[in-house]
């Protein structure tokens, strides 16, 4: 998350830190005019140093991205102050600046930006070490003109509940479940946090070799059945670059008395209504380019017990005098049973029962299985 936080120390007796008023309510703006895809562009405000990861979103406003040849696109942003462009139809001929009118008439702009063409990712792999997977990239730029990179990534994995239910409690009396409705599999997603760059500048060749993206433990939900990460790799300028570098030591590195000052971060968006006004964020434009990896749990390390997935799910017998009193401390029905003559209940609690609690019941179209 592109914020940053303020040095504070924790000493024996806590305290209230007194947070500058520079500092508050500051307009945080993210995003990428990504050329031939789709842009999203979010805006948002900081807030306490207390809860420096906690923005709120800036709703309403006016995003125009505007070229040096004539292309207009604009649109608003939403109640999660996010905005949503179709730009597959910009070109890496034509520079594009981005401009951002609020609800209060304030107003902000980028110079014009050049794009940057993005490489193509050479490949994604994994390696078994330190009791999990580490995901790999690597990269090169024939031309030497990339230099460069940034990198994000987006993780799904699949989430299977240990329990099949084939019967629900429903207006009043057991019912057998509607197959139609998919309560087992689900998948889970989420969006890398961190700030992952490269630069080759350096080195004699433009190439990128064993990058490592994200490490995951063995025994991790994520790898418990299929596990997919799709990379987004970037080209940045030099400028760009160290802006994220200062941003990523002020986000990750920042935490104790022995680490340095937060440097204040000067973007690349002015506010054209008050110059003085300070604006946190940079956008950059170009190509993206992405690939996308699957792991397995057949590629875990056979019999390897720190490899194994638990998931606490326990599997209980109700009677039919205890069914109401069970389904109101979120538990749900496994199945229906006829013991020693009289109807029982196999049950179980919610989140092992209705994998919906932890994901999405919607297969991705992409998904292997």
């Amino acid at each position: 998350m592109f914020l940053f936080a303020l040095l504070f120390c924790a000493c024996k007796d806590a305290f209230t830190p007194q947070v500058d008023a520079k500092y508050k309510n500051l307009l945080v703006v993210e995003g990428f005019i990504s050329i031939g895809t789709s842009t999203t562009i979010k805006l948002s405000r900081t807030g306490d140093l207390q809860d420096w990861q906690v923005t709120v979103p800036e709703k309403n406003a006016e995003v125009t991205i505007t070229g040096n040849k004539g292309t207009l696109l604009n649109g608003f942003s939403g109640e999660d102050g996010q905005c949503v462009l179709n730009t597959e139809n910009l070109s890496l001929e034509e520079n594009y600046m981005l401009s951002i009118k609020l609800a209060d008439g304030k107003t902000y702009q980028t110079a014009y930006l050049d794009g940057k063409a993005s490489p193509k990712i050479d490949s994604l792999n994994f390696a078994v070490e330190s009791k999990g997977f580490q995901v790999y990239i690597h990269t090169h730029d024939n031309s030497g003109n990339t230099r460069y990179y940034k990198w994000d990534y987006q993780e799904t994995w699949e989430i299977r509940s240990p329990f099949p239910s084939s019967v629900e409690y429903k207006n009043g009396k057991v019912v057998t479940r509607d197959p139609n409705i998919n309560i087992q599999y689900c998948w889970s997603t989420s969006k890398s946090s961190h700030i992952l760059l490269e630069t080759t500048e350096r080195l004699t060749e433009d190439k990128v070799t064993f990058f490592p993206l994200i490490h995951i433990i063995g025994n991790s939900v994520k790898v418990a059945y299929m596990y997919s990460i799709l990379v987004n790799q970037y080209g940045l300028t030099p400028e760009a670059y160290q802006y994220l570098v200062n941003m990523r030591k002020n986000t990750e590195q920042i935490g104790s008395i022995f680490d340095s000052q937060p440097s204040e971060l000067q973007g690349n968006i002015v506010c054209t209504s008050n110059p003085g006004e300070q604006v946190i964020g940079w956008v950059s434009a170009g190509t993206v380019s992405q690939k996308r990896l699957f792991i397995s749990y057949k590629d875990k390390p056979a019999a390897s017990y720190d490899w194994v997935y638990r998931q606490s799910c326990e599997a209980f017998i109700s009677s039919q005098d205890s069914l109401l009193y069970y389904l109101g401390g979120n538990k749900l029905i496994i199945d229906e049973q006829l013991r020693d003559g009289k109807v029982k209940y196999s049950m179980s609690s919610r989140e092992c029962i209705d994998c919906r609690l932890r994901g999405s019941n919607i297969k991705p179209d992409y998904w292997p299985n």
